[in-house]
């Protein structure tokens, strides 16, 4: 019987070239690079590499910051603790400031597709380097109207300054929640009204407390003239205006990551961020009903401390889900995709049995 003989030294043969087939990955790749996953076109390969614009807004949150610092009275020995505070004090506006940065990291196009987020956050940037003007403009103010002689630190001017900061800077949140609402891509649960329901409590409590600490003003020290009448009720319906745009931002934040919304972490870090700071809204508000003795003045304070605390970390928490890609945008289709799917599709008609060039059914 003869036994087949096989020369195992001879080199393979050249494989068969077949039309269309993907081309071989070349040699001077490793294996992790030719594997890389794919990654839409809006978002940057790392997060190191900042645009011009965003650079823009890193510096002004560092001069946010400096400037808090120079203005801070630290005395003839610098406190850490007192620098603590300072930052800790500055740092929900540095990060405001900080938004737009982040988004046009992750989605340079955001002037154009996410319009309304973009507008959103530049506003919100806008207005804390606008609250910095207003002590350097106290002087023209008090040229410009008066103050109140029953209440000389009551200008009209700059309440009327302040007012028109405290409602850009509300409508900014509204429409970066209007923004971040469009993008959405599912459908709300049946449940999200136990949501809703917390969230206007949270709002209805900032409102209260702010009526009630009104209401233990000594008006013998602070007589109701039109000036100081002005200034209680726009401190309220402020601080209810801010509470509730937040509870705007909240309510869609929470809904997207309960949406299962992409990117999931993105959407989780922006709804705890913003339940962290509607929620010190309403404790802060709450806190400042409580009576303060001399006994209890060290342990209020310190709870103060605490509660700005968390309200810097939810606006830290914000900036993060801003940062890890909030919200997520799908890639610009070039003009040949089009003509690839609508080949795709005519292939798929023609497996199936249908005859090329007949109407599809199912197009109506």
């Amino acid at each position: 019987m003869t036994r087949a003989r096989f020369d195992v030294t001879a080199s393979p043969p050249a494989p068969l070239e077949t039309e269309g087939a993907p081309p071989e990955p070349t040699d001077d790749l490793t294996t992790d690079e030719r594997w890389l996953p794919p990654r839409g076109p809006h978002l940057p390969d790392a997060l190191g590499v900042l645009p011009l614009a965003a650079w823009i807004f890193v510096v002004l949150a560092v001069a946010r910051l400096a400037w808090g610092l120079r203005e801070a009275d630290f005395g003839a020995v610098v406190d850490p603790w007192r620098v603590g505070q300072v930052v800790l004090f500055g740092m929900p506006s540095a990060v405001s400031i900080l938004l737009p940065a982040a988004l046009l990291t992750r989605h340079r196009d955001a002037p154009s597709r996410l319009r309304a987020v973009f507008i959103g956050v530049v506003l919100l940037a806008s207005v804390e380097g606008l609250r910095l003007l207003g002590t350097p403009l106290e002087p023209f103010f008090e040229w410009l109207t008066p103050g109140d002689e029953a209440a000389t630190f009551l200008v009209p001017s700059a309440l009327a300054y302040q007012v028109v900061l405290n409602l850009t800077g509300a409508g900014a949140v509204a429409a970066v929640s209007l923004g971040l609402t469009r993008e959405r891509r599912f459908a709300d649960r049946s449940s999200s009204w136990p949501v809703s329901a917390v969230l206007a409590v949270l709002v209805v409590l900032v409102a209260v407390t702010g009526i009630g600490s009104v209401s233990r003003l000594s008006y013998e020290q602070l007589p109701l003239t039109p000036t100081v009448v002005a200034y209680i009720v726009t401190t309220v319906v402020l601080n209810v205006v801010s509470a509730a745009s937040f509870g705007y931002l909240t309510a869609t934040t929470t809904a997207g990551m309960r949406a299962g919304e992409d990117p999931a972490r993105g959407w989780r870090f922006g709804a705890l961020g913003a339940w962290l700071v509607i929620g010190s809204l309403a404790t802060l508000g709450a806190l400042g009903l409580v009576p303060s003795t001399p006994d209890s003045a060290s342990l209020l304070g310190n709870v103060f401390l605490l509660i700005q605390g968390v309200f810097a970390v939810g606006f830290l928490a914000l900036l993060g889900g801003f940062a890890l890609g909030l919200p997520r945008l799908d890639p610009i289709a070039d003009e040949d995709d089009g003509g690839a799917s609508d080949a795709d599709e005519e292939d798929a008609r023609h497996d199936a049995g249908v005859e090329v060039g007949t109407p599809d059914p199912s197009s109506g």
